[in-house]
């Protein structure tokens, strides 16, 4: 994906991706005082295919910050997109 001119995007994990998550917040589920904006209290998708269903991937829902998988058929109307940049090493998750 290239945003802004800048190449390299990708989906995170969804360990990187529920390591955002601040469960003492709701409405976004994100510490107090991140440096984010924009964001949405909706579903966001992974890059992490669940093991036992190969047909869902997992997503992280910002508004409680609850992880749940989502049927990879679903449109993006469903689930948001937050691409990270940077390497990701697959056999950490």
């Amino acid at each position: 994906m290239t945003v802004g001119g800048t190449k390299g995007w990708r989906l995170p994990s969804v360990a990187e991706l529920a390591s955002l998550v601040d469960p003492a917040n709701s409405n976004p589920a994100l510490p107090t005082g991140h440096p984010f904006s924009n964001v949405q209290s909706a579903n966001y998708w992974s890059a992490t295919t669940n093991a036992d269903n190969s047909a869902h991937a997992w997503s992280v829902d910002l508004n409680n910050g609850f992880v749940s998988g989502l049927h990879k058929t679903f449109n993006f109307t469903f689930g948001l997109a937050w691409c990270v940049r940077g390497g990701m090493n697959a056999d950490a998750y």
